[in-house]
């Protein structure tokens, strides 16, 4: 049997550049069929991986498109630090090695969403061309200018009533703006989620862990680092926070500043009664779809209550949330699939299947599926029970 024709230095730099030694690949692997030194053979040449084996290894270890295997020489491309340039080192050198699976992840799907689009926009009007700021861009226009580009007046989010709701409509706008969003269980709600800035594939990753309402906040919050035209990183962790100094904290201030300036438009919010109750609080809440949480904050930031008042109700509103939270057995897995990827990418790929241009195999890929779970999906996109 031929050997593929793959390149042994791009597969030892896809292995390094995760973080990984030869043997924990085999570990993946699992190491009663690919040893160590299998691993290690392949990345001097002498031997190659079959294309199951090379499938296995671009989508499930490296994340890494299959292509990338087969070039010539090593690509250039981004790593963290430079993608998320307005952190310290010491924090990106920091992030766990789960966080970073999920960058690559991105990265990767960048790619795929340049491959699917021939090169060209994913929309005809990009956002992040419109605008660029710096922390010193004046906030209350630019939210206001910003809410006009998505085309979601106060009215009508004052009629979605649901969190729930609100992250789906807000994702259609950003999409629809040139933003693509995707989401993923990110097993650590330390992180919110981040976004990788490019000129023609913007992209935010969201932790779908997450609250809706937190959810929607990170869209804004990454909003704002895309405009600086760079990558970011939304923080649950309050911590992390109190390590970043400088420019570094004046730009995660901005950022939060401006996330809750666009959902919660200053304007709008003074105009309505500010009850100090929690009745109030949940009407609020309802009206801008947000959390209660988001609301007190803004009651806090005009000094209508103080800072123990604040801490008190945060505090009761999350030992509420615990005890009301019903474990969850993760969802359907198809279901998962669409909140994951988003109508739109899923749409593109679909779109370019039937007009032939690509295979199943290549849908398989895009939407990291196996083959013969794409019927089922494609039942259930049209409608239909999985």
């Amino acid at each position: 049997m031929t050997s593929l024709p793959i390149n042994p230095a791009v597969l030892k730099w896809a292995r390094i550049s995760r973080g990984l030694s030869v043997g924990d690949v085999a570990d993946i692997l699992g190491r009663k069929s690919i040893s160590a030194e299998t691993v290690a053979v392949w990345e001097t040449g002498a031997e190659a991986p079959n294309y199951p084996q090379l499938e296995t290894l671009a989508y499930k270890v490296y994340n890494r498109p299959l292509a990338v295997f087969f070039f010539p020489v090593i690509p250039e491309e981004e790593d963290t630090k430079t993608d998320f340039r307005t952190l310290p080192d010491t924090i990106v050198d920091g992030l766990p090695p789960g966080i970073v699976k999920l960058y690559r992840k991105a990265k990767l799907y960048q790619l795929y969403l340049e491959e699917l689009n021939d090169g060209e926009r994913t929309s005809d009007y990009c956002i992040t061309d419109a605008f660029e700021i710096d922390e010193r861009t004046d906030l209350l226009p630019l939210a206001s200018a910003i809410r006009a580009a998505l085309g979601v007046s106060i009215d009508e989010q004052a009629g979605w009533h649901s969190a729930d709701t609100a992250v789906i409509k807000w994702r259609e706008a950003f999409e629809a703006c040139g933003i693509s969003v995707f989401k993923d269980a990110f097993k650590n709600n330390d992180y919110s989620g981040f976004c990788l800035y490019d000129p023609k594939y913007p992209l935010i990753y969201i932790n779908n862990s997450m609250s809706a309402s937190r959810q929607v906040f990170t869209l804004f919050h990454e909003l704002a680092h895309l405009l600086f035209r760079s990558g970011g990183i939304d923080f649950e962790n309050r911590e992390v926070l109190h390590m970043l100094e400088n420019h570094y904290m004046n730009v995660e201030v901005y950022c939060n500043l401006f996330a809750n300036e666009c959902i919660v438009p200053r304007q709008v919010f003074d105009s309505l009664p500010t009850i100090i109750s929690e009745d109030q609080y949940e009407k609020l809440a309802s009206y801008f779809s947000v959390s209660r949480e988001v609301i007190l904050r803004n009651y806090f930031d005009r000094g209508l209550v103080d800072s123990a008042y604040y801490k008190q109700m945060v505090t009761k509103w999350k030992d509420q949330a615990k005890v009301a939270k019903v474990k969850s057995s993760g969802g359907n897995y198809y279901y998962n699939i669409r909140t994951y990827l988003g109508n739109k990418y899923i749409n593109l790929v679909y779109g370019r299947y039937y007009q032939n241009r690509i295979t199943s195999d290549h849908v398989a890929e895009y939407l990291n599926v196996k083959v013969k779970n794409l019927p089922t999906l494609e039942l259930m996109l049209e409608g239909g029970k999985p």
